[in-house]
């Protein structure tokens, strides 16, 4: 297919796989103008286009963030930079014309840790099942997130803040446009994420800016619980961050603001976290910004009333995450769930409930529990992988893991196949229920059947107890 044409310039990649099961990969692809100097806390800008052929071998850094003190030390050290926006695309598409399911997949990190470029998201596993994977990396933290009364002054829609999500929202806009170059179908898109990942594809669906740009949605641990500042309050946060730089009183604090390197703004960041008792730290979806324009009012609120993006949705959450014990715990995934289930039926679009449970056997001997983030390797097909088990396992030993690793057997790759074709058909058709594998019914609240996803699978009822009393 090599080389590709987008609407900035040609591009070749590299091609991975079996003879007849190639999947053609294409790293580092610039969706949007890099948002340094000026263009810092700004609505992302159009790319510059390019002449000759770009060679997409290699992925970009990974997004500015503070180091992630839970992830193995190497891990810590990765370069970063504010010149983040990039995705990345996987297709085993033969030609431009066969139309493949695209999905596009949202990173998690609580929205302030993370890259689309990680080996576990990246796999060619799931592209095999017949979809074109793309994975976006976006301004994280207080570069994606901050408002403040002078970037709303100087914003012609008189806002501020939610720039994380506007990266989103451009890198679908370049998919619509360009994505048919690499088979894929720009008329069916499904967005997907975990974690803060989750956050993300809840927000889009909650806002009106993403209409028309996915068809289908898919929310792993996260989302439901999305707790959105006032624009007001967001900008008070600004205004504190602002007077800790030491830039308040300057005749142009923007101007002196951008100036600073992103390093020292996140340092600042991160001391006035500490200093404020982390009310305000830019760790989760309680940093969103209702600010009537991208975001209207809650999502909670958007989805009680059937005012979302009305597209089928996949709700999941992991049982260890639920019940504990772990590092994360968050029982009120489920009414959170709920609530968005209950919208999609408001909406007269379906909805599907899933809770994954399968842990390796020596991890559940050991008292190990389905920890939150665990069906990723499910989900993507790398169970056999032992790097993302390791590069996780402070989440899966608060869980209850004792042993370093965790022993893969036929059970879980099975959980992995069944996980990868329900996730591609869903993609496909909007309906999970692949034939001779799973029927799993859509949500409804009279039934309240959701999809126990382990070996074996099961569809069972009672999705709104579920640790109820945690």
């Amino acid at each position: 297919m090599d080389p590709i044409k987008t609407e900035d310039g040609y591009i070749s990649g590299k091609v991975r796989g079996e003879p007849g099961k190639e999947v053609h990969i294409y790293r580092g692809i610039p969706y949007a103008a890099p948002p340094v100097g000026d263009l810092r806390w700004k609505p992302p800008q159009p790319t510059a286009s390019w002449s000759g052929i770009r060679e997409c071998t290699r992925y970009s850094v990974q997004p500015a963030q503070f180091p992630d003190v839970n992830v193995p030390e190497e891990a810590q050290k990765i370069p970063s930079s504010e010149d983040c926006l990039y995705l990345n695309i996987l297709t085993p598409a033969k030609k431009p014309t066969d139309k493949l399911p695209v999905m596009v997949w949202f990173h998690g990190g609580g929205l302030r840790y993370g890259n689309g470029n990680w080996g576990l998201y990246n796999s060619h596993e799931l592209s095999r099942h017949g979809v074109v994977l793309v994975t976006v990396n976006g301004r994280l933290g207080v570069l994606g997130l901050l408002a403040h009364p002078l970037l709303s002054q100087e914003s012609p829609k008189g806002v501020s803040g939610n720039y994380l999500f506007l990266d989103l929202i451009a890198a679908l806009k370049w998919v619509k446009k360009n994505i048919s170059a690499f088979g894929g179908d720009p008329d069916n898109v499904t967005i997907f994420g975990e974690s803060g990942g989750g956050t993300k594809v809840i927000s889009l669906m909650a806002s009106p800016l993403a209409k028309g740009l996915f068809h289908r949605a898919i929310c792993q641990s996260g989302g439901s619980t999305v707790r959105p500042l006032s624009l007001k309050e967001m900008e008070k946060f600004g205004e504190k961050l602002f007077a800790k730089l030491g830039v308040s009183k300057e005749p142009d604090p923007l101007a002196e603001t951008r100036a600073l390197s992103w390093e020292k703004i996140i340092e600042v960041d991160q001391a006035l976290n500490v200093e404020m008792g982390e009310q305000f730290v830019f760790m989760g979806p309680w940093n969103i910004a209702v600010d009537g324009w991208f975001m209207p009012d809650t999502p909670a609120n958007i989805f009680k009333t059937g005012n979302q993006n009305a597209v089928p949705l996949i709700t999941l959450a992991n049982l260890g995450e639920l019940t504990g014990p772990g590092y994360v715990v968050a029982p009120q995934l489920i009414p959170g769930y709920v609530n968005l289930l209950s919208g999609e039926n408001e909406a007269k679009v379906k909805g599907y409930a899933g809770i994954f449970d399968q842990v390796p056997g020596n991890w559940r001997q050991e008292g190990g529990v389905s920890a939150h983030a665990m069906e990723m390797h499910f989900v993507f097909g790398v169970v056999d992988k032992a790097e993302p088990w390791y590069s996780l396992h402070f989440l899966y030993s608060r869980g209850g893991a004792k042993s370093p690793a965790p022993l893969i057997t036929d059970a879980e790759r099975k959980v992995s196949e069944a996980m990868m074709a329900m996730w591609t058909n869903f993609a496909k058709t909007g309906d999970p229920s692949v034939e001779g594998l799973v029927a799993w019914p859509a949500w409804e609240q009279a039934t309240d059947q959701y999809l126990y996803i382990a070996e074996p699978l099961q569809v069972k009822s009672g999705f709104s107890f579920i640790a109820q009393n945690q």
